[in-house]
């Protein structure tokens, strides 16, 4: 059984969003979503909501999917709550297909929503860091939130033992991934962060966590995303242009750094990636892809997820760089929509977003950002849960 996607609701990215609730947000891009695949709340069989596990911190609310729910029009449809740090908007699309595929469904909607900037610390007057301290609550609170005490940290621990092990990426190659990134979020329209910066710039700008500086990181932001997913009848009778989900694969590692069997490299990913391709069908990803939307919370990540979704061998993802090989203008673009470094990232609706941004890609309502497409397939693969301990990565097709 095939399942496609049928209809997209996308908001931009801001840094806050401060006359809109979560509530709000998710109805927006709910309806934007039933309005792109011209459906209506009672076409819908089943929700699959894309909520951090840090909601519970940034809202006080332990169950913000039931209550959610009837604000956005969908009471009494069956529902389920997906949690898995900055996983869990590809692991609720995946979600979303196996019900489908399961046959309990023939349209389910998939939407997310996050806030976090409206936390205040009265003491300070100003904006409170409980938002950035809650997104620790996903490491090991025992072993690893007392000397990591940021997610930059986090990653940061990998992207520097990749270096130790394999010599690469230099600082300067991060650099032009940033700046890639950035200029490409110059062409959507949704984008937190697009700008012109230098290579230079980036390697001056303020140091936060071994080799990673500021503009290395991609900014937390608040915003919200929606897909509309149908069985195979049921999308070619709601729309004449369904982008399918050819593939998912998923991947669920230890959590604890240091315990790693290999250090320096992003196994859940590979495996994620690996078992996505093997369900599409992709034998040579540089061959049959058109383009890749992958995570890029540091810019170091990225270039390290060269070599496991299949670009390059281990440590040879600055070289890439280097030649503009993943430009937009390149023979294989990565992030053409900015990424989150040029988007913006809350986790939960941010995998939506992305997966989003990659139909309208292959439906060539990209805008600015569109790259050409001949393959008529892309990948988004999303790394995060607990440390960087999970992977969730989705084939999507025109065929």
């Amino acid at each position: 059984m095939k399942v496609g996607i049928v209809g997209v609701g996308l908001i931009p990215w801001r840094v806050r969003y401060a006359d809109k609730t979560y509530y709000e947000l998710a109805l927006d891009v709910t309806k934007a979503a039933l309005e792109d695949a011209r459906l209506s709340p009672g076409d819908v069989d089943h929700v699959v909501w894309g909520l951090s596990d840090l909601m519970v911190a940034w809202v006080r609310q332990c169950c913000p999917s039931t209550t959610m729910q009837d604000y956005i029009g969908m009471a009494g449809k069956s529902s389920v709550h997906v949690s898995a740090g900055a996983v869990t908007g590809a692991m609720s699309v995946r979600q979303g297909m196996i019900e489908i595929m399961s046959g309990m469904s023939d349209v389910t909607l998939v939407v997310g929503s996050g806030k976090g900037m409206d936390l205040w610390d009265p003491e300070q007057n100003k904006r409170s860091s409980a938002f950035l301290k809650a997104i620790m609550l996903d490491l090991d609170t025992n072993w690893e939130v007392p000397v990591e005490p940021l997610a930059a940290a986090n990653f940061g621990f990998a992207v520097q033992a990749h270096i130790d092990r394999y010599g690469a990426p230099t600082e300067a190659q991060m650099a032009k991934v940033s700046v890639k990134n950035h200029r490409n979020a110059l062409a959507n329209p949704l984008a937190q962060s697009g700008m012109e910066l230098t290579v230079d710039e980036v390697m001056n700008s303020r140091r936060i966590a071994g080799p990673i500086k500021m503009f290395d990181c991609c900014l937390y932001s608040e915003g919200a995303a929606a897909l509309i997913l149908a069985s195979e009848d049921r999308a070619r009778e709601i729309c004449d242009d369904p982008i399918w989900i050819e593939g998912a694969g998923a991947s669920n590692l230890r959590s604890y750094m240091p315990d790693f069997d290999h250090l320096g490299r992003l196994p859940c990913q590979q495996q994620s990636a690996r078992r996505a391709y093997s369900m599409a069908g992709i034998s040579d990803p540089l061959r049959q892809l058109d383009f890749i939307e992958t995570h890029d919370l540091l810019s170091g990540v990225e270039l390290m997820s060269y070599a496991e979704l299949g670009l390059c061998e281990p440590g040879q993802g600055g070289r890439l760089i280097d030649e503009g090989f993943t430009e937009r203008s390149g023979p294989m673009p990565v992030n053409p929509s900015g990424g989150m470094i040029g988007c913006g990232h809350v986790a939960g609706c941010s995998g939506i977003s992305r997966v989003g941004e990659i139909v309208q890609q292959l439906r060539g309502r990209a805008g600015g950002t569109q790259v050409p497409i001949n393959q008529g397939r892309a990948i988004f693969s999303a790394i995060g849960g607990p440390g960087i301990s999970q992977s969730c990565t989705i084939v999507l097709g025109k065929s």
